[in-house]
């Protein structure tokens, strides 16, 4: 069996656990708070990984339409993509691994809250997670579509 199916499919499910997740949240305990508003209020660490893992996203776009036209081109976008999928994951994972922290340090400091008080937190690492994972998702997808061209 190929790796790329494999990782595709776990990208595409944690991607809708951790989208559905941040939007269940956000519709329960903060309604009429957008995405925009979120990404506004966010933690500047959460922003700057977002807007990066965006930025990688776009890149892996551009990467495999081109390599979907050239075909001398592919096999080194295909390594390219897997790259940006790796990096992309890892910069939503690292988001959500500080954003959790930041939450848990406020938690303890604090003392016991409810969780309708920290679910805005919570949304947004989750929000972070699922735009990293969007990327992979995009690179995993480009680079299955490259492979099976090949």
């Amino acid at each position: 069996m190929k790796l790329a199916p494999v990782l595709l499919i776990l990208a595409a499910v944690a991607f809708a656990a951790a989208a559905g997740s941040w939007q269940w949240i956000i519709g329960r305990y903060a309604p009429g708070y957008s995405a925009a508003q979120m990404f506004m209020d966010a933690d500047p660490v959460a922003k700057l990984s977002m807007m990066l893992a965006q930025t990688l996203t776009f890149g892996a776009f551009l990467l495999g339409v081109i390599g979907l036209f050239v075909r001398s081109a592919a096999a080194t976008f295909r390594i390219l993509l897997l790259l940006i999928a790796a990096a992309s994951a890892g910069l939503g994972v690292l988001a959500a691994l500080y954003g959790w922290m930041n939450i848990q340090t406020a938690i303890r400091n604090l003392g016991g809250v409810s969780f309708e008080v920290a679910a805005p937190s919570y949304a947004e690492t989750l929000m972070a997670l699922s735009v990293g994972l969007f990327g992979a998702l995009v690179a995993l997808g480009f680079h299955a579509l490259l492979a099976r061209r090949a």
